[in-house]
């Protein structure tokens, strides 16, 4: 269960905040729902953060499991949001958008998988906490192929706040499900590999933080180098990059 949050129905103007009150009253009205994208990395605030890697958030995002994507709505309208009819019409079996107007804010709704330039299938994955583990909010990163600075510092954020391990170690970024990931769709594997390279050439930290996000990185890259791949993922590694291996969403969710 997630932490006793204050429900009402007014949106606050805190994002953290409010992201914790929107789960909190998902899951009291039978559904789960995470929250996903940089407020997530925020929540996870284990660390003194340097300025570099700290930034203001303008929206909310969610995924929810699927299934649970009327419950969700129905609850999101009664604590203070506006649902986008049109768009939710068209296509709420995946993705959903509602309105803060109060605060002008959008909240966006992945339900049951977050797609950006791949699919990050999370069936499952809505384990206990506000948000999604930190394995899979770093392969939400990873999975853009055009990484911007704000990917970077979220990127960064979550790795110096975490130490790495198996994810029965509790509040770490799971090297298991890193590995899962990615040895079984050479896609997955290239493009995560890439914004690891990315994300190691354009840190801008100094100091001790500098060299344990160095150390992580280079880990996080040998983990998932080192894991032994499957048949389809070698097959596909035969053509290479000959041909696309990855998709470009009109838009990127931040």
């Amino acid at each position: 269960m997630t932490d006793p949050t204050p429900v009402g129905s007014t949106p606050l103007a805190d994002v953290r905040g409010e992201a914790r009150r929107v789960v909190a009253a998902v899951e009291a009205a039978g559904t789960l729902a995470r929250v996903v994208g940089g407020v997530a990395i925020a929540l996870h605030d284990h660390v003194a953060l340097p300025a570099s890697l700290v930034r203001p958030y303008a929206d909310i995002d969610l995924v929810v499991q699927a299934g649970g994507e009327s419950i969700l709505a129905r609850t999101l309208v009664e604590i203070g949001y506006e649902a986008d009819r049109k768009f939710n019409a068209l296509y709420g079996y995946r993705r959903m958008l509602f309105w803060d107007r109060p605060n002008e804010r959008q909240l966006d709704v992945f339900v049951g998988a977050f797609s950006m330039c791949h699919k990050l299938e999370l069936g499952g994955r809505l384990v206990a906490g506000a948000t999604l583990t930190p394995a899979d909010l770093l392969l939400t990163k990873l999975q853009i192929v055009e990484l911007n600075p704000k990917d970077v510092a979220d990127a960064l954020a979550l790795v110096v706040s975490h130490e790495l391990g198996a994810e029965t170690g509790g509040d770490v970024i799971g090297l298991d499900r890193l590995a899962a990931v990615t040895a079984g769709d050479w896609g997955w594997f290239t493009t995560a590999s890439d914004s690891l390279a990315r994300i190691r050439e354009r840190t801008e930290l100094a100091g001790p933080l500098a060299e344990i996000a160095a150390q992580r990185l280079d880990a996080i890259s040998g983990a998932i180098d080192a894991t032994p791949k499957s048949l389809r993922w070698r097959a596909r590694a035969r053509v290479g990059r000959r041909m696309p291996w990855y998709e470009l969403p009109e838009e990127h969710v931040r």
